[in-house]
């Protein structure tokens, strides 16, 4: 049960990040963009995918370790 939570959360995180990093990233960073200087682009487009990356799996982390202790109470 642990692992369908975990997943879920993951899923549903990526979900929701994806497209607000991909227009945020493209907003600040994208081809046609001028907002920033050309070494901060590159700053912009890195933090954009840790964020998409990293932000799902910490989220799947603390769902996979709180429902470990919802069935740890539960016994």
């Amino acid at each position: 049960m642990r692992w369908m939570i975990a997943i879920v959360v993951w899923v549903l995180a990526t979900a929701l990040l994806a497209p607000v990093c991909f227009f945020a990233t493209m907003l600040l960073a994208g081809p046609h963009s001028s907002m920033l200087p050309s070494f901060a682009q590159s700053l912009v487009v890195i933090l954009g995918w840790l964020v998409l990356l990293v932000t799902p799996v910490w989220l799947a982390r603390a769902a996979w370790r709180r429902a470990g202790r919802r069935a740890a109470g539960a016994e």
